[in-house]
């Protein structure tokens, strides 16, 4: 067995008509004749079954359909009994028996085939057809080189020029290609400069034209190399042959398709360690220039240069921001991506020559339009739907929340600055700033994700971002229940206290799901009524048609022009709502959104931070105290007791998942103390295969407002208050 690896050939061509199937029939053979070693033709043109088989004078046989069922059991020697022999001694197996079986077979799998029959040849010759689709992919993925097929005819040639376009766009490297200039007369006047400039790139081979030579061979099923070995055509064949084999041309394709530690920098061969440092001092220099920490070469690594080195020739070759202004958003960014992505294909073959691997080089592609033109490597993680939170607490370490559960990601930024510039581009479009006058930022992307950012100097390790997920379709009480985090009896009860215009109070941890519960429970609110909406950042996504959403402002670069919770909450007093939904009573509006409670706008829902409905009566207290007015504590009391109904505590379990742990009525005031009565609260029972296990259950107080429920015609589940009726728990997430 020859010791030197299988080198596969894959030809294609832009356009039918280029002579293909005639180019792979007789360079096979001829292979065989120079050689003497295994050769197999392929045939994996889906459009044209059979035309090879043809050309060969060979009749039915089997093909890779009949082995594609048993794709990952077969070994080697398995199938060489049934891969069918030219006379001459060339194995011969094409893809299928009609088009309609090609194209229904799995790209996979043939994948598979191919490596299975590599080791039983020293030539694999393909013929791929004219179209890149799923299953000319794979041979292309395999290729030791790419020889692309076209003749002097303008069109065929700007297709092919084109065919080469879309190759390297698919992060095939340019230099694995190869074209040759097929049935070529200088006799025409189109010469070989003319050609080269149609291309944009020189020709491998010119073959040439012999019409009466091709016409024979073809009639007659005999390849023209072996019957008609003298003629001028077939000794051009022969002779590119030769000087494939004896230049070695495969095997430098080969290389460029799988590198063996070496790549070239400034047109020269090194190894890729040299390279890596040459590109790291030259990184260096570019760190500098973008103000960020600069990096010992030994610190940045040869993948990472690359980019950084695309991203800085990408800004000197376009200009980014020169785009059409008639364009709205959405056409102007397809537009940046279009031109963009473009750049970075052309300068990964400058400067990442030794990434060859086609996927690794989708990836760099993928990544650094991400980092020019979007957020990094946070575009993955808000793809991500299973991902709720993303924590980057500095460029090299970002953490994410899956399913309640914090890990450590793979993913990092390039440097600082690249993290500042994602962090720039978040907050700019909602007007806000940061900088070292201002450093703390919050802000929301598109989809409503709450983002809050804090840099240098505050943040001693550089950069630091936390964004909140709002999922793409907004939880409904269905997902909660689903979840585990109510029962529908505690929906029920929920649903008919909003619509009785119950003031309610959401109460619970950071990361507890307390904004999910208040768009949930907003959406009880009936579609007739107005709803003004007051949030720091606009998170609260109602379904309802009549909604006016208000959003505070910060300071300007002056310190003037602040707009606070407290300012929106007084202003939407004169906004005639029906309901006011505060997004959380942090300050001194608590005292506002009191008043607002118990001046008529009943039915108000807000949030606040605390870990029982005991300490969120205490916090509220605190809150109003922030305003200032220096209100006597009883004062106090007495208005929080008669503003508001319902306390709901939400609670983040230890197996991440989110509970109604508490529902309790402000039942009134007993001398200075305000009186709380539990009406449901839920009873962990321990912890099974790392999920908490509980049930809810109700304590057999009956509300008050009950009464006031059936006078507006609410009707709640007989026997809800039932003391100890279990209320069985779904397993959350």
């Amino acid at each position: 067995m020859s010791q030197q690896p299988c080198r596969v050939v894959v030809v294609g061509g832009a356009r039918d008509g280029v002579g293909k199937s005639t180019f792979v029939a007789n360079a096979g053979l001829s292979f065989l004749k120079e050689t003497r070693q295994r050769i197999l033709l392929m045939d994996l043109d889906t459009e044209s079954c059979g035309d090879l088989a043809a050309l060969l004078g060979m009749g039915q046989m089997k093909s890779l359909s009949d082995f594609a069922p048993y794709a990952d059991q077969l070994q080697p020697q398995q199938i060489r009994q049934y891969i069918s022999a030219h006379p001459a001694g060339m194995g011969v197996l094409p893809l299928a028996p009609d088009a309609a079986t090609a194209q229904a077979l799995d790209p996979d799998k043939v994948g598979r085939l191919i490596d299975v029959v590599r080791p039983l040849c020293d030539y694999i010759v393909i013929d791929v057809g004219v179209k890149i689709n799923d299953i000319s992919l794979r041979a292309f993925e395999r290729a030791s080189g790419i020889l692309l097929l076209s003749t002097p005819d303008l069109l065929v040639l700007q297709a092919t020029a084109q065919f080469v376009d879309r190759l390297q766009q698919l992060h095939f490297p340019k230099e694995l290609m190869k074209v040759i200039l097929n049935r070529y007369d200088p006799q025409t006047g189109v010469t070989l400069e003319m050609v080269t400039q149609k291309l944009r790139r020189s020709v491998l081979v010119t073959i040439l034209e012999d019409a009466q030579v091709c016409r024979t061979a073809t009639h007659g099923a005999k390849p023209f190399v072996l019957d008609q070995p003298r003629e001028r055509l077939s000794r051009n064949y022969d002779e590119f042959v030769r000087k494939l084999v004896e230049m070695k041309t495969l095997e430098k394709l080969g290389q460029v398709a799988r590198p063996q530690g070496l790549t070239r920098v400034g047109g020269r061969i090194v190894s890729v360690d040299e390279a890596g440092k040459a590109m790291a001092e030259e990184v260096r220099s570019y760190q500098k220039q973008r103000g960020s920490k600069a990096r010992t070469a030994q610190e940045i690594d040869t993948r990472t240069a690359t980019k950084m080195l695309i991203h800085k020739r990408m800004v000197e070759l376009i200009d980014l921001k020169k785009l059409d202004q008639d364009l709205d958003d959405d056409e102007r960014e397809a537009v940046l991506r279009e031109r963009a992505q473009k750049a970075v294909v052309t300068l990964l073959d400058e400067v990442g020559g030794h990434i060859t691997d086609r996927h690794d080089r989708q990836r760099i592609v993928k990544e650094v339009l991400d980092e020019a033109l979007g957020l990094g490597p946070l575009e993955d993680f808000l793809a991500d739907d299973d991902v709720t939170e993303v924590m980057v607490n500095r460029r090299d370490q970002i953490f994410v929340e899956r399913k309640g559960k914090l890990t450590l990601s793979d993913s990092t930024f390039t440097d600082d600055a690249q993290l500042l510039g994602v962090i720039e581009r978040i907050v700019a479009p909602i007007g806000r700033r940061i900088d070292e006058k201002s450093p703390m930022v919050d802000a929301r992307l598109r989809d409503g994700s709450r983002v809050n950012a804090i840099i240098p100097p505050l943040a001693i390790d550089g950069p630091c971002v936390t964004i909140r997920k709002f999922a793409r379709d907004p939880f409904g009480v269905r997902d909660l229940v689903k979840f585990g985090s109510f029962t529908p009896e505690i929906a029920d009860f929920l649903r008919a206290c909003v619509e009785s215009h119950l003031n309610i109070l959401i109460s619970g941890g950071t990361g507890s799901g307390k904004t999910t519960l208040l768009n949930v429970m907003s959406s009880f609110i009936p579609s007739d009524e107005r709803i003004v909406t007051v949030e720091d950042s606009a998170e609260l996504q109602l379904k309802q048609p009549h909604v006016v959403r208000l959003e505070t402002r910060p300071a300007n670069i002056e310190g003037a022009g602040e707009v606070s919770i407290r300012d929106l909450v007084k202003n939407c007093l004169r906004m005639r709502p029906d309901r006011i939904v505060v997004g959380e009573c942090r300050g001194a509006e608590a005292v506002d959104m009191l008043q607002a409670m118990n001046t008529g706008h009943d039915g108000s829902l807000t949030t606040i931070h605390s870990n029982s409905p005991r300490d969120c009566i205490a916090r509220l207290e605190t809150l109003v105290m922030f305003a200032g007015l220096e209100l006597p504590s009883k004062a106090i009391r007495e208005q929080i007791a008669s503003a508001i109904h319902i306390i709901v505590q939400q609670t983040r379990m230890s197996d991440g998942g989110r509970k109604v742990t508490k529902i309790s009525e402000v039942t009134g005031m007993e001398g200075s103390v305000i009186t709380l009565q539990d009406i449901f609260v839920y009873k962990q029972a321990g912890v099974q295969d790392g999920k908490v296990q509980g049930r809810f259950l109700a304590t057999g107080f009956v509300p008050k407002f009950v009464h006031d429920l059936r006078q507006r015609g609410i009707a709640l589940p007989a026997g809800i208050f039932a003391q100890g009726a279990p209320r069985n728990v779904p397993r959350g997430r």
